[in-house]
C-alpha cells in the first residue's frame, strides 16, 4: 500500500497483520518508522476521527468469523448504550440480538458451523444504532473493561470489539498515526 502525501514524500510497507510499520521515501532517503502497538481495526481508520459504530464494525472485520459469546455482548452492549447515549431497552437492539445469537449458539453446542457470528450481528448496525460519536478514552476504558469482566476468556479478545474501541481512540487521540 503506497499514499502520497503532499507528492514529495510516500508510505510504503504498512502491514496491517497484527500492527502496523511504515516506511518512508522521499528524495532525501528512506526513513524507517517504529512498529506501533495499534491493532489491525486501527488501519481502516486511518485519518479521521473514529466512531464507536466503526470500531464495532472493524472488530466484525477482525473476528466476525467466531461465534458470539457473552464476552461480545458486554462489550457490544457498551458500545451500543455509549453510541446512542443511553440505556438498550429495545428488543431489537444490537445487544438484543447478540444476546439471542448467544443462547442460540449454546443451544447449537459444539456444532460450531452452526452458530452466529459476530459478523452476522454487526451486519445491521447502521440500521440499529442511528446514532453514534467519537470513541473517547472513557469509552475505550469501558469496553475494556467490560469485555475484561465477562466470562467466558475474561481477556481482551485480540481484534475484537475491545481492542477496536481502543485503537480507535489512540487514532482520535493521535490521527498522524
Amino acid at each position: 500500500m503506497t499514499a502520497s502525501k503532499d507528492g514529495a514524500s510516500s508510505f510504503t510497507n504498512i502491514s496491517v497483520e497484527e500492527h502496523f510499520s511504515f516506511s518512508q521515501s522521499s528524495s532525501g532517503g528512506q526513513f524507517v518508522g517504529p512498529t506501533e502497538d495499534i491493532s489491525t481495526a486501527a488501519d481502516a481508520l486511518i485519518g479521521r476521527s473514529a466512531t464507536l459504530t466503526e470500531a464495532l464494525k472493524a472488530a466484525a472485520m477482525n473476528v466476525g468469523h467466531k461465534p458470539v459469546e457473552t464476552t461480545d455482548v458486554a462489550a457490544i452492549k457498551e458500545v451500543e448504550a455509549r453510541a446512542t447515549g443511553g440505556d438498550i431497552k429495545s428488543s431489537d437492539s444490537v445487544t438484543a440480538v447478540a444476546n439471542k445469537a448467544v443462547v442460540r449458539n449454546k443451544k447449537v453446542g459444539k456444532e460450531d458451523d452452526k452458530k452466529i457470528r459476530l459478523r452476522d450481528i454487526v451486519a445491521e448496525i447502521d440500521v440499529k444504532v442511528t446514532r453514534d460519536r467519537s470513541v473517547t478514552s472513557e469509552d475505550a476504558e469501558a469496553v475494556v473493561e467490560a469485555e475484561l469482566n465477562h466470562p467466558p476468556y475474561n481477556h481482551v479478545i485480540p481484534g475484537g470489539v475491545a481492542e477496536s474501541v481502543a485503537a480507535a481512540y489512540k487514532l482520535n487521540r493521535s490521527p498522524s498515526f
